[in-house]
């Protein structure tokens, strides 16, 4: 199991008019601090909104790898007539993944209230289908990231069965296990009953999403199980620090490390 860290959120600030995502500069502070802190891999979420060849650049001088980065409009996949918008930003994407040489790109299912559920469902499966033939032709993987409050997903099992249908080695999950225990729970028994289909992890403290040393999941055994089921993918944790950023990434990386022995 390899760790990753995800540079994205851990910069994240909450203003008076809501969220302030990261821009170039705290991406590229990212790198430095994983690099700084004993971290071999990042991950990032929007490359087409930042400058991704600065990006490259610092991956590249730091000797980092790079684990995931997010699909161009990604979102659409329960409205048919965005698919064609959703494979040309797919396309650009494996381009730029290609240069990082990252092995996934995250999509999502945003919710449509306009469609039944069962629409929903058919045209996330056609969408996926239609996507599916880029990723392998790319070499990528494309991980499905089911979203609480956020996605059209509910449960596991929903998103389990599109990829079923979909029936591609190219296209998996994208489990995140603080947004899974907010809708479902039953952690380790859902990864052991679906590893197969299950190509990265996400993970921080439920509730506060914070750093996964704390909160009501006992990380350490939820790890030493993923281990030990023989999880080859990464392990990203994806949260907000609760402290000072240095000493919180590196108390995470060595719980995981720990947690592995």
């Amino acid at each position: 199991m390899k760790c990753s860290l995800c540079i994205d959120l851990l910069y994240l600030e909450i203003g008076p008019m809501g969220p302030v995502f990261s821009d170039t500069e705290k991406l590229l502070a990212g790198m430095e601090l994983a690099k700084k802190t004993g971290y071999d891999t990042v991950e990032f979420w929007d490359w087409d909104t930042r400058d991704y060849e600065r990006l490259i650049a610092k991956k590249q001088e730091l000797g980092l790898a790079v684990s995931a980065i997010c699909a161009k409009d990604r979102g659409t996949l329960t409205k048919p007539e965005t698919f064609e918008t959703a494979k040309t930003g797919l396309k650009e994407t494996i381009e730029v993944a290609k240069r990082l040489e990252c092995p996934n790109i995250i999509i999502t299912a945003d919710k449509n209230p306009e469609l039944s559920r069962e629409q929903c469902h058919k045209n996330i499966v056609e969408a996926l289908r239609r996507l599916a033939p880029l990723a392998e032709a790319g070499s990528v993987t494309l991980v499905l990231e089911p979203i609480s409050g956020g996605s059209y997903f509910e449960d596991s099992k929903e998103a389990f069965q599109v990829l079923k249908e979909v029936g591609s080695s190219h296209v998996k999950l994208l489990y995140d296990i603080f947004h899974y225990q907010l809708m479902e729970g039953n952690i380790v028994n859902t990864l052991k009953e679906n590893l197969d289909l299950i190509g990265h992890l996400h993970s921080a403290s439920v509730p506060g999403r914070n750093e996964i040393t704390d909160g009501e999941l006992n990380y350490a055994y939820i790890v030493k199980a993923i281990q030990e089921m023989g999880y080859q993918g990464y392990f990203g944790i994806e949260y907000l620090p609760a402290m000072e950023k240095e000493d919180s990434v590196i108390r995470c990386r060595e719980f995981i490390e720990h947690a592995c022995k």
